[in-house]
C-alpha cells in the first residue's frame, strides 16, 4: 500500500511538471512592451487532458491496491487505512460536482443521488430524491465519532472499516437496486452509462470511498461526490430563497378565511398547468389546531426547509407561483424565513371570500370524512386538538363544542370555531409580519431556525377579494374559482405594464 501511494504520488508530481513545461510558453515582449504568453493550443490541450487521464488511471491503480491490502488483512492498521484514505480521496480518483449541477442532474437529468450518511442523518434532513445507502449505521457512526475524538483518525478509521467490510456487498448491491430503479441515464449519450451522485456530510471520506467502491463494482455508471456534501448543501439551501443575483418568480398569495378552501385552489391551480407551493403538503399539516388530523407525521424543520426550497429553486422563474398563506411555522415546520419575507412582501393577495354554508361543508368534508372517521385515532386527535382551545376559548365553550363532537354534530362543531379562526385571519391578513427568527446556534452547522419573534405593521401588496360559488351539493366551485383568480392575475398585470396570457373560459 506504500509503495502503491508512493508511486501514485510520484506520477503526479512528474505529470504536473510535464503539464506545466507544455502548456506555458515561452515569455514575449509585445509592442508595448508587455509580457505576455501565447495561448495554449489545441495540441498542448490534449497532450495535459492524456496526462490527466494518465494521472487518474494510475491513481486508481493505487486506489485497487490499497483496498486490495485492507479487504483482506486479517489484522488492519493504521497506515494500511491511511494509505487507502490517501489513494480514494485523492483529486481524480472520482469526480466532483457542485450543488447546482447535482440538483439539476437529479432532479431534471434522470441521475440518482445516493446519500452514505447514516439513517439517523437522513431522517433529519435530506435532499428530495436522495436514498440513503449507509456506509455506518447510527450506532456504528457514534462509536467512530467518539474514537475519532478519544484516539485519533488512525484507530477510528479502522475501527469503522472493521465495522463495515462484512457490509460492504450488501451496499452496493442496495446501491445497485436504487440506481436501477431510478433508470438514471447519462448525459453522455450512451443509454447504458448511468449517471450516479454520492454525498456525505462534508463530501470528503465517507462519500468519496463509497464512490469509488462504486465505480469499481457496479458497470455502467459515471459517479460523481458532491463537493461539500450535505453541508454546503444546507449552506446553499438556507440562502437560495433570497438570493438576489438569481431570477424569481413573482409571488401570488392565495388567502381567506377558515374553510373556503384554499388548499383546494391551490391544487386546482396546480392542475391546470399554474406553479405552486403547497407549504401544508409538504409539511403534513394544515396549519391550525386541528392540522394534525389525519396526517402523516411531520417531517423534520430542517429537512421541510429542504423540501420548500428546492421547490423553489425549480420554479421558472419568469411565471407567478402561488402560495397559500401562512404564519411563519406550519405546524412544528417552520417556514423558511427568506421565503415568509417574500410571502409577507408578495405584490398580490387573492382573498378568497365564500359565503358560511359553503365553509361549514368544506371543514365537514376536511376534518369528517367517513374514511377519517373510520380510523379509531380520530376521535382522540380531534379531542386533543379542541382541548389546545381552552385558554383561548375557555373551557365551558370547549366542553360545549366536545359534546357537540361526541354526539356526531360535526357541522356545529365547525360553526363554534369560525368566529375564533376569523378573528385571527382578518389581523393576519392585514399584517406584515418583519421576520426577526434567528438561526441555528455556533454549534449546529446546518439548522435553520430556532426562535421568532416579530414586529407587525401594514401589510405590502394588492388584496383582491375573489367570491366562491358553490355546486349543487354546496360544494366549492374549482373550475370557477380559479377562472377568477386567474382573471385576477391578469388584470393587475396588466395594470403594472405586464401582459400575460391566460386561459379563457373554455379553458
Amino acid at each position: 500500500a506504500y509503495t502503491a501511494r508512493s508511486d501514485a504520488r510520484g506520477a503526479a508530481d512528474r505529470d504536473r511538471r510535464d503539464r506545466r513545461d507544455r502548456r506555458v510558453t515561452p515569455a514575449r515582449v509585445d509592442a508595448d512592451g508587455r509580457v505576455a504568453r501565447a495561448r495554449e493550443t489545441p495540441d498542448t490541450a490534449e497532450l495535459g487532458a492524456a496526462a490527466d487521464r494518465t494521472m487518474a488511471l494510475e491513481l486508481r491503480e493505487a486506489a485497487r491496491a490499497a483496498f486490495e491490502v485492507v479487504s483482506s488483512a486479517s489484522t488492519l492498521t493504521e497506515d494500511a487505512m491511511e494509505a487507502f484514505a490517501a489513494a480514494a480521496t485523492a483529486p481524480g480518483v472520482v469526480e466532483r460536482a457542485d450543488v447546482r449541477e447535482t440538483l439539476t442532474a437529479t432532479r431534471d437529468g434522470g441521475a440518482t443521488l445516493l446519500d452514505a450518511r447514516s439513517p439517523g442523518e437522513f431522517a433529519k434532513g435530506h435532499i428530495p430524491g436522495a436514498v440513503n445507502v449507509p456506509l455506518f449505521d447510527n450506532d456504528t457512526r457514534a462509536e467512530v465519532g467518539k474514537t475519532y475524538k478519544t484516539r485519533g483518525r488512525g484507530e477510528a478509521m479502522v475501527l469503522g472499516m472493521t465495522a463495515v467490510a462484512p457490509q460492504l456487498d450488501a451496499l452496493v448491491e442496495a446501491a445497485a437496486r436504487a440506481i436501477a430503479e431510478r433508470g438514471a441515464k447519462g448525459s453522455g449519450g450512451k443509454d447504458d452509462v448511468k449517471d450516479v451522485y454520492v454525498m456525505c456530510f462534508r463530501g470528503g471520506m465517507r462519500s468519496s470511498c463509497v464512490g469509488w467502491l462504486l465505480s469499481e463494482k457496479i458497470p455502467g455508471v459515471r459517479v460523481r461526490v458532491l463537493s461539500g456534501g450535505y453541508k454546503g448543501f444546507r449552506k446553499w439551501a438556507l440562502e437560495r430563497c433570497g438570493a438576489l443575483d438569481v431570477p424569481a418568480p413573482k409571488v401570488c398569495i392565495v388567502g381567506g378565511r377558515t374553510g373556503v378552501g384554499k388548499t383546494r385552489a391551490l391544487l386546482a391551480l396546480e392542475a391546470k398547468g399554474e406553479q405552486i407551493i403547497d407549504l401544508e403538503g409538504l409539511a403534513n399539516h394544515a396549519g391550525s389546531a386541528f392540522g394534525w388530523v389525519g396526517r402523516e407525521p411531520q417531517p423534520t424543520s430542517e429537512h421541510y426547509s429542504n423540501m420548500v426550497v428546492c421547490t423553489w429553486d425549480a420554479l421558472d422563474p419568469t411565471r407567478w407561483v402561488y402560495i397559500e398563506d401562512e404564519g411563519p411555522h406550519v405546524g412544528r415546520c417552520s417556514v423558511d424565513p427568506l421565503l415568509f419575507v417574500r410571502m409577507r412582501n408578495a405584490p398580490l393577495v387573492i382573498r378568497m371570500v365564500a359565503s358560511r354554508d359553503m365553509r361549514l361543508h368544506t371543514l365537514v368534508e376536511d376534518y369528517a370524512t367517513d374514511d377519517l372517521r373510520s380510523n379509531p385515532e380520530w376521535l382522540p386527535t380531534m379531542e386533543e386538538s379542541i382541548e389546545k382551545l381552552t385558554k383561548r376559548l375557555g373551557g365551558l365553550r370547549v366542553k360545549e363544542i366536545r359534546d357537540k363532537l361526541e354526539g356526531g354534530d360535526f357541522t356545529a362543531v365547525a360553526e363554534g370555531l369560525l368566529d375564533y379562526y376569523d378573528e385571527l385571519y382578518d389581523k393576519h391578513l392585514m399584517q406584515k409580519r418583519k421576520d426577526r427568527r434567528g438561526r441555528g446556534g455556533a454549534n449546529d452547522e446546518t439548522s435553520s431556525v430556532t426562535s421568532f419573534s416579530s414586529t407587525e405593521e401594514e401589510r405590502a401588496g394588492v388584496v383582491v377579494d375573489v367570491h366562491c360559488r358553490a355546486r349543487e351539493d354546496g360544494a366549492i366551485d374549482e373550475e370557477s374559482l380559479v377562472r377568477n383568480i386567474l382573471c385576477a392575475v391578469g388584470l393587475f398585470d396588466c395594470q403594472h405594464g405586464t401582459i400575460e396570457e391566460y386561459p379563457s373560459e373554455e379553458g
